[in-house]
């Protein structure tokens, strides 16, 4: 029974003890975060320390901008410590720590969609992309931020509605928003094929190698290839790049006679067509012109390819022809 009331008296000394300290306002033990990280705008006690108790949201430092870090010297957290009654101890070989602030980023595709429609109410053409100066990036916000919470402030279209210039409110995680301009032009596009994959000179081309992109309109001449017809079943002149704008000197027809290949040779006079045998001397595709030699004149004359190794004479001097 003396065993058991002295243990009591001890543990009740103890108690006591522990109870007066807190009630003074005694020292935590704490230990140091492994990493220090935050949501909003401020760093309190609870952000930097374990075990810190009702003191975990006393606010101690100013954080950094979303997405951004900012170092705190182990000399600071020292002082930070000693101010508030936390009992922690800077080791001798810690210099300083890194502190980030929590961010998502806003895709800068939904930023242009959002402006572009505020174009459009502003009598855009519909049928434009917007091109965004000085910022090629998402936007990077507070954790807590989606493009809902974003808000155009002001929009100015110029008179050719083809330049803007806006101001977005972005919540910042506290009591004022930040103010962002952003300016760039407005563009009327068009949807045009491309190649999905690289297409090299012989191969014939095929719908399953094209894809549509929106491409500025003021950026397309008279020779660029705006429909799929003018691509399939032709070939290209040179190795082709994907998702390219192409023009109609990158396309040629498939080779239907080659150089030095043996034709037909036909000419039309009245109802009747004769014919006789010549030889290519350039390559050339259905419905290409190309010089030709007839092999009993010797004579070089232009004809157009009709189909492979039969060509259909257009100009040249006067002809002997024996029929076949």
């Amino acid at each position: 029974m003396r065993r058991i009331h002295t243990n009591f008296i001890r543990a009740t000394l103890t108690s006591s003890l522990l109870l007066s300290s807190l009630l003074a306002g005694g020292c935590y033990a704490a230990d140091l975060k492994q990493n220090i990280g935050v949501n909003g705008r401020t760093v309190s006690l609870g952000d930097l320390f374990e075990d810190v108790g009702d003191k975990a949201g006393i606010i101690v430092l100013e954080a950094p901008a979303p997405g951004k870090s900012k170092t705190i010297s182990g000399n600071d957290l020292q002082r930070i410590a000693s101010k508030h009654d936390i009992d922690w101890e800077k080791p001798d070989y810690m210099k300083r720590v890194s502190l980030v602030r929590y961010s998502r980023t806003i895709p800068g595709s939904d930023v242009t969609e959002m402006l572009l429609d505020q174009a459009i109410q502003e009598g855009a053409n519909e049928e434009s992309q917007i091109r965004l100066f000085g910022r090629s990036t998402g936007l990077v916000v507070p954790v807590d931020v989606d493009l809902s919470d974003l808000e155009v402030e002001s929009f100015s279209l110029s008179e050719r509605k083809d330049r803007f210039s806006a101001v977005l409110s972005v919540p910042s995680g506290g009591d004022i928003p930040t103010k962002l301009s952003l300016s760039g032009m407005v563009e009327e596009v068009r949807e045009i094929p491309v190649f999905s994959r690289s297409v090299l000179p012989g191969e014939i081309i095929m719908q399953s190698d094209l894809s549509w992109i929106k491409y500025p309109a003021n950026r397309l001449n008279g020779r660029a290839i705006l429909s799929s017809h003018q691509l399939v079943g032709m070939t290209v002149r040179r190795p082709a790049r994907t998702d390219k704008p192409l023009s109609t000197s990158d396309i040629v027809a498939p080779v239907a006679v080659a150089k030095g290949d043996a034709v037909t040779m036909m000419v039309r006079a009245g109802a009747m067509v004769l014919s006789t045998s010549g030889r290519a001397l350039e390559n050339g595709g259905i419905g290409d012109t190309i010089r030709v030699v007839n092999a009993k004149s010797r004579q070089t004359i232009d004809a157009k390819i009709v189909r492979a190794g039969q060509v259909e004479v257009v100009s040249g001097p006067t002809l002997t022809l024996g029929s076949r």
